[in-house]
């Protein structure tokens, strides 16, 4: 598109991008690829550049794109426990995060640790890096590959309250067809989705992005995207 930096990777091999089943933000579908990764997609198209998406565990891909070159990440949370770790490309999406229960609504972690409730948590995501790094008790955080049996977990009974995003823990929900009445808290943290890179990043690749994705919101193609999952930047 006019007006985007020339990227050198545009003439090479596809760049790399990891991603983690994280509905309705990414998921391993081609035809519902959820919010973050559809607009990634669609920057990266819009500046000529071929993408290879791989699904891998979520602290497996960090850990790979942290000690790699020009390897892509989302949906990634800004934490400033990982602010050294990645560079930053741009905010994609906001996303607010809350505790959902059945039984006993649970507003706040202060709460959630007088009452000694088990919150699970998907493993390597945002939500279990923040409890550790605001001093949840370890014994009450219990993990699960990040997409995989949250619901589960908490529809057993085997955890008292699931910590995530809201519109993700709707989503699930509804689509593994669960019919108990879930009871969300009042927010916990509202954060930003980004797309990041490796530390050891191309500034021109991160400038091609950057442009890419604001092209997209200047021109509304953002809002419509994030809109089909109930998202918003």
């Amino acid at each position: 598109m006019q007006g985007l930096p020339l990227c050198a990777h545009a003439e090479n091999s596809a760049i790399e991008l990891m991603a983690v089943q994280s509905p309705p933000m990414a998921m391993e579908n081609e035809t519902e690829r959820g919010a973050v990764l559809e607009l990634v997609m669609a920057a990266t198209e819009r500046a000529g550049l071929a993408t290879k998406v791989t699904f891998i565990p979520w602290r497996r891909a960090q850990e790979m794109v942290t000690g790699g070159k020009d390897l892509l990440i989302t949906p990634l949370t800004w934490l400033p426990s990982r602010a050294e770790r990645f560079t930053w490309i741009a905010p994609v999406c906001r996303m607010e995060r809350a505790i959902a229960s059945l039984k006993h609504r649970i507003d706040s972690l202060e709460q959630a640790r007088s009452d000694r409730r088990i919150l699970v948590v998907g493993a390597g995501s945002a939500q279990e890096q923040q409890l550790r790094d605001w001093g949840y008790p370890g014994d009450l955080i219990v993990t699960t590959p990040l997409g995989t049996r949250e619901t589960e977990m908490l529809a057993s009974g085997r955890v008292d309250g699931w910590y995530s995003g809201t519109q993700q823990i709707r989503w699930r929900w509804q689509r593994e067809g669960r019919t108990e009445a879930l009871i969300i808290g009042t927010p916990i943290t509202v954060d930003q989705i980004h797309l990041g890179c490796s530390r050891d990043c191309d500034p021109t690749l991160v400038a091609t992005l950057r442009s890419a994705l604001q092209s997209l919101r200047d021109d509304g193609s953002s809002d419509r995207i994030l809109a089909k999952y109930a998202l918003s930047y």
